[in-house]
């Protein structure tokens, strides 16, 4: 309870001195990292599973190196800094689009790029670069499918007490 009346009080004063904008930063950068180690958890959880299909295809009876688990933390961190990428208010659907967009072509370029320097591929093989972008497309897709569900939850619970804020005539 204390600790209410803390945050409460402590906004009161940032309102009165003008920090206001401070303030709401403040909060939205601590979602923006929320979310970006949530989508680290999730990319590195599908990754272990993509690497398993793709190991059991072309590298059947393999012996790994432990470098390869270094390798995904790595290039999972990366891909995750997309959550940063925001040219722009995504207040249209096409620039929601051009959106997805470029943070799909980024991820291709980090996972393809990265793949390539660390050996997991013969840039020749077709077959092996196909099997490779379509792992990349499904955990794409799962990825943004979790996160998209985790917005619509905000975004109901958030809609919920705009309402009952506005059935109480503004008093909570």
């Amino acid at each position: 309870m204390a600790g209410k009346l803390n945050r409460k009080h402590r906004r009161k004063i940032c309102v009165e001195n003008g920090m206001e904008k401070r303030l709401v930063m403040t909060e939205n950068i601590k979602k923006r990292i929320t979310e970006f180690f949530l989508t680290f958890c999730i990319a590195t959880t599908g990754t272990v599973f993509a690497c398993a299909v793709y190991i059991g295809i072309f590298w059947r009876g393999a012996l790994m190196n432990s470098d390869i688990l270094w390798h995904n933390l790595l290039l999972c961190f990366v891909c995750s800094l997309c959550n940063f990428i925001h040219p722009f208010q995504e207040s249209s659907r096409m620039r929601v689009l051009l959106n997805i967009g470029v943070r799909y072509c980024y991820i291709n370029l980090v996972v393809l790029g990265g793949g390539y320097l660390f050996q997991w591929f013969d840039i020749k093989n077709v077959l092996m670069l196909a099997v490779m972008m379509l792992e990349i497309l499904l955990l794409f897709v799962g990825i943004s499918w979790v996160m998209w569900q985790l917005h619509k939850k905000d975004s109901e619970r958030l809609n919920e007490k705009l309402q009952e804020y506005q059935r109480t005539g503004g008093k909570i």
